[in-house]
């Protein structure tokens, strides 16, 4: 079998000049380093990939790359800044996708709940938006995570965990490259907090917590424990529904689970 390339082997002098300075930037700060650059598949065909340098766990890297030529051709003007945004949104969930397959279709079912529940609670449209952003990156975090946490079949050990529950900040330093993304970041930072002040990262307690990461906790826990995983089948709606109620006041809002209640019975 061939020897396995390095990326490294493959660049184009052009792109591994930009790739080295990102990595001493990296180096430097420890933060998330982006860079585009422009990639010539044949002599008529060339295309704009972006480049990340996302910080992990342990010290390492993760790289990820994509094609950037869809939004980047409508991304400088003010009226389509909103669809850019949306587009950059999407490369960050695919980036989570290839690390876990199951994610995708959590993920759409979250949002979609959210959103629902968001509108039965009366919230203004220009909310929606941020809330589908939102919830669409909620775990993107999770993409520095090594697999043998994130993708690991049994219980996690209390040192795995603790790295895990570093994901939602490592999901606020990724997406403050998004312009205007302070509406974005209460659900990825926020929707591990609980209503005693029990969750993570920051221990938020009651209102403290962002209203749009209160809202969305009902639908991550209720999709999670509604879906099969490696270490138990997925349960009933009635018992999800009755842990739902169970934990109000403790995990959940109040004032917002007998909505959640109703809206999925």
């Amino acid at each position: 079998m061939p020897a396995q390339l390095s990326i490294l082997e493959i660049l184009p002098a052009t792109v591994r000049r930009k790739y080295d300075l990102a990595i001493k930037n990296y180096q430097s700060t420890n933060r998330f380093i982006a860079f585009e650059s422009m990639l010539a598949t044949s002599p008529s065909l060339v295309h704009w990939y972006e480049f990340r340098l996302i910080p992990a766990v342990e010290d390492q890297i993760v790289l990820f790359i994509w094609n950037v030529n869809h939004y980047r051709r409508v991304s400088g003007t003010v009226p389509n800044l909103p669809f850019s945004v949306d587009k950059m949104i999407e490369g960050w969930s695919r980036s989570l996708y290839l690390r876990d397959l199951e994610t995708e279709d959590h993920t759409r079912r979250v949002t979609e709940m959210t959103v629902q529940l968001a509108r039965q609670l009366g919230l203004p449209e220009e909310d929606m938006r941020h809330l589908r952003r939102g919830a669409q990156v909620h775990d993107i975090g999770k993409i520095a995570i090594p697999d043998s946490i994130l993708l690991k079949p049994g219980k996690l050990t209390e040192e795995e965990w603790s790295i895990m529950h570093q994901h939602p900040l490592i999901a606020v330093e990724m997406l403050k490259a998004i312009p205007d993304a302070e509406p974005i970041l209460a659900i990825p930072r926020s929707h591990h907090e609980r209503w005693d002040g029990s969750g993570y990262p920051d221990k938020l307690a009651g209102e403290d917590i962002p209203l749009h990461a209160r809202i969305f906790a009902f639908a991550d826990v209720y999709d999670a424990l509604t879906s099969d995983r490696p270490y138990r089948r997925a349960w009933s709606t009635p018992s999800t529904l009755a842990y739902i109620h169970s934990q109000t006041g403790r995990h959940f809002d109040p004032t917002l689970a007998s909505e959640f209640i109703r809206m999925m019975t």
